[in-house]
């Protein structure tokens, strides 16, 4: 688990990483081990792009296009 933890975070760069362990649910997540949950969060992080509601389309791509790149 802590090498598949060191792998997503890998992938993951340095404000992405801040984001995802700022979350509300992650001290739930890291104790329960559930990697499935930490794909989400950061998966709900890239399509957010810090604006949710707003340039909803424009989001949705730059975040496709942040997949790509990982």
């Amino acid at each position: 688990m802590r090498a598949l933890y060191t792998v997503v975070f890998l992938l993951c760069d340095a404000n992405m990483e801040d984001k995802v362990k700022g979350h509300e649910g992650y001290t739930v997540i890291k104790c329960t081990r559930d990697t499935l949950k930490l794909l989400q969060v950061i998966q709900q992080h890239m399509y957010s792009n810090s604006s949710e509601e707003l340039h909803t389309v424009h989001n949705q791509v730059m975040s496709t296009i942040s997949l790509f790149r990982m």
